[in-house]
């Protein structure tokens, strides 16, 4: 029996080119060379679970936006605003005389509550985003999750 398609030895499928000639063939082939292409891209449980991190991480690094002003998520801001938060309370002050938010803006008399206001909300985002990352993994482990474009954060 003639195989309708093969895979190349870097695992790609291909349709045999000696059916693609055949006219009756060739339709049927295509279809079945589809199929099968779409099984051999579909994405294993472990990658679809790692581009689930990669997607709530993605998430998490926009931050928040507090009176105008923008707090990235990423760990080294959050780092940075807790270094300046300890800081100013060593300090007994409460506000900074400069701030540089997280889109380069520079902002004066920047009050202390407010960042503190900000590192809050960036942690309840981020607890937010990863049980709601466990709530989808889960759905990727039994299966029920197989397309991550239906992800809603």
């Amino acid at each position: 029996m003639i195989k309708r398609y093969y895979k190349n030895p870097q695992g790609e499928l291909f349709v045999n080119p000696i059916l693609a000639n055949h006219v009756g063939l060739t339709r049927q082939t295509k279809s079945q060379f589809k199929i099968a292409l779409a099984e051999q891209n579909k994405p294993t449980t472990e990658q679809l679970l790692r581009q689930l991190t990669q997607s709530r991480k993605k998430q998490e690094r926009q931050g928040v936006t507090l009176n105008g002003i923008r707090y990235a998520g990423d760990p080294g801001n959050r780092q940075a605003l807790q270094e300046a938060i300890a800081f100013m309370e060593d300090a007994d002050s409460t506000e900074f005389p400069k701030w540089k938010d997280s889109d380069g803006q520079f902002h004066v008399d920047h009050p202390l509550a407010d960042v503190l206001d900000a590192y809050r909300a960036i942690g309840i985002q981020r607890v937010t985003l990863i049980a709601t990352e466990g709530n989808h993994a889960s759905k990727v482990i039994s299966g029920k999750l197989t397309d991550l474009k239906k992800v809603k954060w």
